[in-house]
């Protein structure tokens, strides 16, 4: 007979080996990541010029802006060149999160080590989602430095608070579970997906990102509201212009999306990667 305290432990056993194996296999994947970035150095230089024009652009059109009149930051609550920048901002977030895990699997099919991959040990789940942890994570850290920068050259005071942490958090995980769902597609497809196509337009043309939303037309403004995109912006934008952290309707539509997203994502990759395997196409790029 066994006794339940000895059940407890190795349970308990089980447990922290599962979690140092993940760990190890993050700290990999991160090293991996960081290794390859690190060998592309004018991939790198060229991002952070891309990345300054972007901020020039937006600036200059911000001059254009204010030259018209002051009504835009009367009604918004700060100037054009801030309220632009807060948008591309959520937009690369959304971006890095569609696109990290399916650039991930195409990566590994172009080098010819996907089905290594799914074949080593650990749920094929896992094993994507820390392919493309490197990207978003570097998303993230990228984009609340540029949000801090925005708000410091701005003049805006963005409040971290739980409300507005929470909302970016629901919103990168609806990205990411999206960009897993993209991915399940690569599996298949091999080049092409609507999903973070689709997605990405939208979120550029009626997520409010480089205007504002209420300048739509009246019949697209109900798909601006089904945006997370657009709910995350009215938190941070509010929390800089009025101080108002978010509205409980942004906060519920953003922890709805994540929810949804995650299991859309998880189902659309263990389909992908059944069909391929059913296919034998695994290692065809």
């Amino acid at each position: 007979m066994v006794r339940p305290h000895l059940r407890r432990s190795d349970g308990l056993s089980r447990a922290r080996d599962e979690a140092a194996a993940v760990a190890c296999a993050l700290a990999a994947f991160l090293c991996r990541s960081v290794a390859t970035r690190l060998s592309y150095r004018v991939q790198l230089v060229l991002g952070l010029a891309r990345s300054i024009a972007s901020i020039a652009l937006i600036a200059l059109v911000g001059k254009v802006v204010a030259c018209a009149g002051g009504g835009f930051e009367a009604r918004y609550g700060m100037g054009y060149t801030e309220f632009a920048l807060l948008g591309l901002a959520a937009h690369g977030a959304a971006a890095a999160g569609l696109g990290a895990f399916r650039s991930a699997v195409r990566r590994e099919q172009l080098q010819g080590t996907l089905e290594q991959l799914l074949a080593a040990h650990g749920p094929p789940m896992r094993l994507v989602l820390l392919s493309g942890v490197w990207d978003v994570l570097g998303a993230c850290v990228g984009g609340a430095a540029f949000v801090a920068l925005v708000s410091r050259l701005g003049g805006l005071r963005i409040e971290m608070s739980a409300a507005v942490g929470a909302a970016a958090g629901f919103y990168v995980i609806a990205m990411c579970g999206l960009g897993l769902a993209s991915a399940g597609i690569v599996l298949v497809t091999k080049e092409g997906e609507p999903v973070s196509w689709a997605l990405g337009m939208l979120s550029l043309v009626a997520g409010g990102v480089c205007y504002p939303a209420d300048l739509l037309p009246a019949w697209v403004r109900p798909v601006s509201l089904a945006l997370p995109t657009t709910h995350v912006l009215a938190v941070i934008r509010g929390t800089a212009s009025t101080g108002v952290s978010a509205t409980r309707a942004s906060l519920a539509f953003l922890a709805v999306a994540a929810v949804a997203a995650g299991i859309f994502g998880a189902a659309v990759l263990r389909w992908g990667v059944g069909r391929a395997r059913r296919l034998g196409t695994l290692g065809e790029y």
